[in-house]
Order: structure tokens, then C-alpha cells, then sequence
């Protein structure tokens, strides 16, 4: 075979390996952009990396799941362990401010039932135990609704000369707006006691009506000395 026959063949062979590779080229791009399968080799590669892509963000995403319900359970249960004891306290408040005033009610209506010293201690215990930020509101709603059969309830808080003088005042004014036969009884035993905070207010009543307690002296003054002429 001459060398000229030789060199031909060889470009021949060139030829067709090359053209070999551009269609296998070609086949390649056409079957990634019509959707046709893969080579095998090729798509389980693709699968498993998509795999654990997919297998990686769904286990992050649950993880952030569970973190942020973990948190908010954190939080619940901080928010409720901080609130139970206010809850506790307002809970023991409103029983004591109930029990007062459910005592109260049982003598707002005018049955002619006397009222008794165990009555009057009992009233200003229970008046005691509520809540100072409470008193004013309990003590004003008794008296609003305390009938005069049955004022002398209050008889305990007023003569306690060491009782706040707000609550003092507001059962005093409540008083002078009482019947006569029923303020002057307590009026009387005010004036009996003259360190009390009430007692020049019923001195000056006394003067002013011109009537003193029976038994008793009212108020002493002295007439100025005549001046030597």
C-alpha cells in the first residue's frame, strides 16, 4: 500500500471519529432539552445530589419548626409560672372583700333584728382584713346600703380612735345624716372620749342644738378676767 492510500485512510478515520462526537454532542443537548431521559449514569448522579439537597433544607426546616415551638413553650411556661402568684393574690383578695361584704348584706334589709357587741366585733374584723387599697370602697358601699335599724354595726369602727381618720370621717358624715334617735346614742359615746378625732365635731354639735348627753357636763370655757379698773 503506497503511503499516499495510507494517509487517507487515516483522514477517513479522523473524519468519522469526528463526526462521531458531534452527533453524540448533538444527542446529548437534545435529549436535556426535550425532557428525554438522561443516560443512566448521568441522572442518578443528578437524583442523589437533588436528594440530598432536598433532604438537607426539609431537616433544617424542621429543625427551625421545633426551635421556635420549644421557645414559644419556654415562654408559656414562663409567662404562666410569672402570673399564677398575681393571680393567687387577687384571688385571696376578692374573697376577704366578699366575705366583708356578704356579711354586710345579710343587715341591709330593716328586719328589727337588734345588733349585738359580737356583731359590731365581728364587723370591723372582716373590715380589717381587707385589702387598705379596698377599705374605702367596702366601707362605702355598707353604708350606703345599711339601714338606721341597723347603723350601729358601725359603731365598732367609729369609736376606734386609732382607725384611719378617712374611714372615721366617712362613717361620722354618715352618721349625722341618720335619724336622731339613732345618731345620738353614738354621738354620746363620741363624746365621752375627747382624744378622739371626732370628738370636737360632736362637741361643737351639742353646743350648737344646745343639748349635752345625759349625764355629762359640756364644754368648760372660761369667761375672760374683768380688768381692774
Amino acid at each position: 500500500m503506497s503511503k499516499k492510500k495510507i494517509a487517507l485512510f487515516l483522514l477517513a478515520a479522523a473524519i468519522a471519529v469526528i463526526g462521531a462526537l458531534v452527533l453524540n454532542m448533538r444527542w446529548n443537548n437534545r435529549t436535556r432539552t426535550s425532557g428525554e431521559p438522561a443516560p443512566a449514569g448521568v441522572s442518578e448522579l443528578d437524583g442523589e445530589a437533588e436528594t440530598t439537597d432536598d433532604g438537607q433544607n426539609d431537616a433544617e426546616a424542621q429543625s427551625g419548626v421545633d426551635d421556635e415551638s420549644d421557645d414559644e413553650q419556654d415562654g408559656e411556661s414562663s409567662a404562666d409560672g410569672e402570673s399564677e402568684p398575681e393571680n393567687d393574690e387577687q384571688d385571696e383578695e376578692e374573697k376577704v372583700v366578699n366575705e366583708f361584704d356578704d356579711f354586710s348584706d345579710k343587715w341591709n334589709d330593716p328586719s328589727g333584728k337588734e345588733v349585738t357587741m359580737a356583731d359590731i366585733d365581728e364587723f370591723k374584723r372582716r373590715f380589717l382584713r381587707v385589702p387598705g387599697h379596698r377599705k374605702g370602697e367596702c366601707l362605702q358601699r355598707s353604708l350606703n346600703l345599711l339601714p338606721d335599724d341597723h347603723v350601729m354595726l358601725l359603731a365598732g369602727i367609729l369609736l376606734d380612735k386609732s382607725m384611719d381618720k378617712e374611714y372615721l370621717d366617712m362613717v361620722f358624715n354618715d352618721v349625722l345624716n341618720r335619724d336622731e334617735d339613732v345618731k345620738k346614742p353614738i354621738l354620746a359615746e363620741l363624746y365621752k372620749d375627747k382624744e378622739h378625732p371626732c370628738w370636737a365635731d360632736t362637741a361643737w354639735i351639742f353646743d350648737a342644738t344646745g343639748e349635752t348627753p345625759d349625764g355629762q357636763q359640756g364644754q368648760e370655757t372660761e369667761e375672760p378676767a374683768e380688768e381692774a379698773q
